[in-house]
């Protein structure tokens, strides 16, 4: 899942950040919003510029134009600053900024400026650091956000004003990673919003809070403080900022794997699409996101029609922020449609850019749109790269160490501000728990780990011991048959010969002497064959075993039948063991089961064998067998299973004694 950049309302809205003096007001003052006429003195025209109801009237910029050039001419520098300060919050709120207007606030910066009172010019460094901002210029635009704090607020306006400079700080202390400046910022600001009545801006900075907790790991907090902001701009009838902070939920939701992630995405769009309200910037990120539900469902054809609205949307807003959401929903398309990226250069070169600028909630987008490119080209080496990128952007969004900081801090908002002396006391006491706490894990971990590398090394010795005797048994095992096959080829081929050759030499007369002879050359080749199956290499394990069995009917009271499914995936030397185990379980079945029938099963999977031998015999205690001395048959099949890979199992109870065999296949 590919994570969105994040809405934050230091760059969307002037409105939506905290008031805040650089210079502590009394706790007395309340600072409540006037009427807008009341505190611009404002004329019908100056007004309807100010209403974010107007500012997509195609007319606006032109009545914007007319009436602020006509102030200049006038020399009505103050309804001049108005307006334009006008315009700067009403592209601010919207996140669309044009040069022209750029260009207009250098212009009037530059002649017109210090001829105004400066509480008429906040506007200007909050337009020019906002205007960085969106170009990711974060560094840059901390320079006009720390001029705004040096001025003292005297009325309501001059307080949010200042307080947005707070805010826009937090946001750029944010985006660079940096969580611990974010929090004293968004904090301060919150602790003297109290002391206005602009629930929007409480509800900016508890969505400010939300988000630092999110990328700290903090999702229960995070979530807390999203439910805050929401309840302030529901109470403000805010709905801009309403999907502003439903935009940034959705990314708590992802981050948290929230089952109910998608039918928030589901319905915030369909919620955004009803109300009309038009605000381009919001509806490419929602448009991003409402697209992973349509490539998750394989809808490519609604996807398509999505990604280029949003690319229209994009032109419209034409900031290098929705230039980023643009191409990494782009790169989501492309890959979920099953072909790849197609201009994979363009990407890097994005990424390289957002991880120039330290930004790195992007850097994680875009290294993840590219690992997940590469895992589709199965180019895995490009893959793992990506993943190193991803994961240090990561690593440094998510600094656990603010964890701390965020309870503390929040804590002592909380407590309403205590003595400076008492705060610094707590501090204190809390950071030598802290050291304590640290040290004291350390000596346990170093301990835990110490323990950790013994059991290894023991278990690594074990598996080492029990490897080689594994190996040293198949090795004598594979000696002994060896040994027989030589021992059973001499009685064959010599000791057999010789007897024939003897009675052929007694001719006419051999008799008795001649029966002698027969039995004993039958009792040879029955050694013979006990030591090593008779042609064993060439006609295979199932034709062997079906011998063995013939040959036990035979000669015994015993009814033996076999199914056997096996393909010849063991080795040859493998397979002798297996008859052998076969062999030894069938002889002691004779021997002491006293059984009326048997049965030998072997059954081949794709993975592994399975050997059963079972018998209808009276039974036995197996523990009180296998710890006598003389259960010589029961242990050699126990070693022999080892020896190959196995593992024997002995069930044995009045109705008869059943032995399996577990061998996995090895490849």
């Amino acid at each position: 899942m590919i994570k969105k950049g994040i809405k934050l309302l230091g760059t969307a809205s002037l409105l939506l950040l905290v008031v805040y003096s650089c210079s502590e007001p009394d706790s007395s003052v309340i600072y409540r919003k006037e009427e807008r006429k009341d505190m611009y003195n404002l004329d019908e025209t100056s007004d309807w510029l100010f209403s974010h109801a107007n500012f997509h009237d195609p007319k606006f910029y032109s009545v914007f134009n007319d009436y602020y050039d006509r102030q200049l001419k006038l020399g009505h520098l103050d309804k001049a600053a108005t307006v334009l300060g006008a315009l700067a919050e009403q592209e601010m709120y919207f996140s669309l900024f044009r040069e022209s207007t750029l260009e207009r606030i250098h212009h009037f910066r530059k002649h017109y400026e210090s001829k105004v009172s400066w509480d008429q010019t906040l506007f200007v460094e909050s337009y020019l650091g906002n205007y960085n901002l969106n170009q990711n210029e974060y560094r840059r635009a901390l320079p006009y956000f720390r001029s705004l704090v040096t001025n003292k607020p005297f009325d309501y306006n001059t307080c949010v004003e200042v307080a947005h400079g707070y805010g826009d700080i937090a946001f750029c202390y944010f985006a660079m990673g940096e969580h611990e400046k974010a929090l004293q910022n968004d904090l301060k600001a919150l602790h003297w919003f109290d002391k206005t009545d602009n629930t929007t801006g409480k509800g900016g900075i508890y969505d400010n809070l939300a988000l630092v907790s999110l990328y700290t790991k903090n999702y229960k907090d995070a979530d807390a403080y999203f439910n805050k902001a929401m309840k302030s701009f529901k109470e403000a009838n805010d709905t801009v900022n309403m999907f502003t902070c439903l935009h940034n939920k959705i990314i708590l939701y992802q981050e948290m794997g929230h089952p109910d992630e998608y039918k928030l995405i589901d319905s915030t769009y369909r919620l955004f699409k009803e109300s009309k309200l038009v605000d381009e910037s919001m509806e490419l990120s929602l448009s991003g996101f409402y697209m992973q539900i349509l490539l998750r469902e394989k809808r490519i054809p609604e996807a398509k029609e999505i990604i280029n609205r949003m690319k229209v949307l994009t032109e419209e807003v034409n900031s290098p922020i929705s230039d980023i959401e643009y191409l990494i929903s782009l790169a989501e398309y492309e890959i979920g449609s099953g072909g790849g990226i197609t201009d994979i250069p363009l990407i890097e070169k994005a990424l390289e850019v957002v991880e120039e600028q330290e930004d790195y909630q992007n850097l994680v987008g875009f290294a993840e749109v590219l690992k997940n490119n590469a895992v589709l080209q199965k180019n895995y080496q490009r893959a793992y790269y990506y993943s190193e990128k991803l994961k240090r952007a990561e690593n440094k969004i998510s600094d656990q160490r603010i964890i701390a900081k965020t309870m503390e801090l929040d804590k002592l908002y909380e407590t309403k501000r205590k003595e400076e002396e008492i705060v610094l006391q707590k501090e204190t006491i809390y950071n030598g728990k802290i050291t304590i706490a640290l040290l004291f894990s350390l000596v346990m971990v170093l301990i835990l780990a110490g323990v950790i590398v013994f059991f290894r090394q023991k278990q690594k010795k074990i598996k080492r011991e029990n490897k080689r005797s594994k190996q040293y048994t198949k090795r004598l095992l594979d000696k002994t048959e060896e040994e027989r096959r030589r021992i059973a080829s001499d009685l064959h081929d010599s000791v057999s010969h010789e007897l024939l050759n003897l009675k052929h030499s007694l001719g006419e007369n051999k008799g008795a002497s001649g029966e002698k002879i027969d039995l004993i050359i039958k009792d040879i080749r029955s050694i013979s064959r006990n030591l090593h199956p008779v042609m064993f290499e060439k006609v295979g394990l199932t034709a062997s075993i079906n011998q063995l069995l013939d040959r036990a009917q035979s000669v015994n009271q015993l009814m033996v039948t076999s199914d056997i499914v096996y393909c010849g995936s063991l080795s040859v030397s493998d397979e002798l063991q297996v008859y052998r185990i076969v062999q030894e379980a069938l002889s002691n079945i004779i021997k002491y089961a006293e059984a009326v029938a048997a049965k030998i099963i072997i059954r081949e999977g794709p993975d592994d064998l399975m050997i059963q031998i079972k018998d209808n015999g009276t039974g036995f205690n197996v523990s009180e067998t296998l710890s006598r001395k003389d259960a010589f048959g029961l242990h050699n099949i126990i070693q022999r299973s080892k020896a190959i890979g196995g593992v024997a199992k002995i069930h044995s109870d009045k109705n008869g004694t059943i032995i399996t065999i577990d061998l996995k296949k090895t490849t």
